[in-house]
């Protein structure tokens, strides 16, 4: 599979035009339990318009995922310290957590977009733990999803020449024969660029797995094109979900506001639709006897999938008329930044990626290349601390707006 490595990383792209495919953008990483990898985490999701995140490590407040967005939906299961999360980011995707084999260290999401039901995995196998017992997760990851597509996100300590090591250890060879041995391909590209790197060295332990269901509708996996404020690197990667004419289930929603509707007024409305929608006399017998006559038309229905669309449309159509609607936000709405962001910021992170990629492009000179890791080190670690202290700074100037009795 070819990389895109010419993508540019902040041209969010949801559609192949000439092809009429739909994409959905996906994003792995590892947060090590950061708070500031977290602000810029959702920096890089709103403004890119990232769909769905497969996390491991993030930042977590009394063992509970912790400085997203309430607009996010947070997938993340156990009662001790989430080691894995996915965050979904679009309404248009419906998204549904399998609990069955969920827990602190695995999120195993049913996903439903368009042409295309899949399922999402984000798993954490801590290096102190047999590898036996995570190999097993994901043989009961893979019994539950069997005849569906299947990706998934892990964070692994173990080396194997399967994702571009030059030696192998034992955990690294008991996972890699389960790859080979199983209805699972290694989505990661020998790019050069370590999916891992700290002062101290580099590795590759992040794997994006497909099965063949999959596999075939992944396009563009990437490592390392943006600065993560972590010393994992960020993974990019699409699936594509078909054609746009297709047919489709809509899964955008509205909501109602309800708490200061006239509802008597709901009620009668209703049911004189009921009433005129399925050719009933209209009578003045209340709503029981509403029911009652409704009933018998019920009872003597032969197509029940009609009589139920028909009931939907008259009860949603009922409270478009009166109740006041609130709808979502415009989802597609490009370079959304959230409110504590700056152009101070803007700077630096550009000014460390800048100096990440002059590291990572330096070949056949080891002091230049120490010379230039360091440089890029230094860089990361001040637009870190610039990023917590205008997150900080936000927050005590909120507070300080807010009126005094507000609680």
């Amino acid at each position: 599979m070819a990389s895109l490595n010419n993508r540019d990383f902040n041209s969010p792209q949801r559609t192949n035009s000439s092809m009429g495919h739909m994409l959905i953008q996906f994003l792995q990483l590892n947060l090590q339990h950061s708070q500031p990898a977290t602000y810029h985490l959702t920096q890089i999701i709103h403004k890119n318009n990232i769909d769905v995140a497969f996390l491991q490590e993030p930042y977590t407040v009394r063992n509970n995922v912790a400085g997203f967005p309430k607009s996010f939906r947070i997938f993340a299961y156990g009662n001790g310290r989430k080691s894995a999360a996915v965050i979904v980011n679009n309404n248009n995707i419906d998204a549904v957590a399998v609990k069955q084999v969920s827990d602190e260290d695995a999120s195993l999401i049913e996903f439903s977009c368009k042409c295309l039901k899949f399922y999402g995995a984000s798993l954490y196998f801590a290096i102190d733990r047999d590898m036996g017992r995570d190999i097993g997760k994901v043989e009961e990851i893979g019994k539950l999803t069997r005849g569906n597509g299947l990706i998934i996100s892990i964070h692994r300590n173990s080396r194997s020449n399967l994702w571009h090591y030059t030696q192998t250890n034992e955990r690294g060879k008991n996972l890699g024969e389960y790859i080979i041995t199983s209805d699972l391909y290694l989505m990661n590209e020998e790019t050069g660029i370590p999916t891992f790197e700290t002062i101290q060295g580099r590795s590759w332990i992040d794997l994006t797995l497909c099965n063949n269901r999959l596999a075939q509708k992944l396009r563009g996996w990437t490592c390392g094109e943006n600065e993560s404020c972590s010393d994992n690197n960020l993974i990019r990667f699409d699936i594509e979900t078909g054609t746009t004419g297709c047919n489709t289930v809509d899964l955008s929603w509205k909501g109602y506001h309800i708490k200061t509707e006239d509802w008597e007024k709901f009620e009668n409305k209703l049911a004189s639709k009921l009433l005129a929608g399925f050719g009933c006399v209209n009578n003045t017998g209340g709503h029981t006897k509403c029911d009652v006559v409704l009933g018998e038309k019920v009872l003597h229905s032969t197509d029940t999938e009609k009589l139920m669309s028909k009931f939907t449309s008259i009860t949603t159509a009922t409270c478009d008329s009166t109740i006041k609607v609130s709808r979502p936000r415009d989802r597609d709405t490009k370079g959304k930044i959230v409110p504590w962001w700056s152009n101070e910021l803007t700077l630096l992170r550009k000014r460390a990626i800048a100096l990440r990629r002059r590291y990572q492009r330096t070949r056949n000179d080891d002091n230049l290349l120490q010379e230039r890791k360091l440089r890029y080190q230094e860089g990361k670690r001040l637009f870190q601390a610039k990023l917590q202290e205008g997150k900080l700074k936000s927050w005590k100037d909120f507070c300080y707006r807010t009126a005094k009795s507000n609680p």
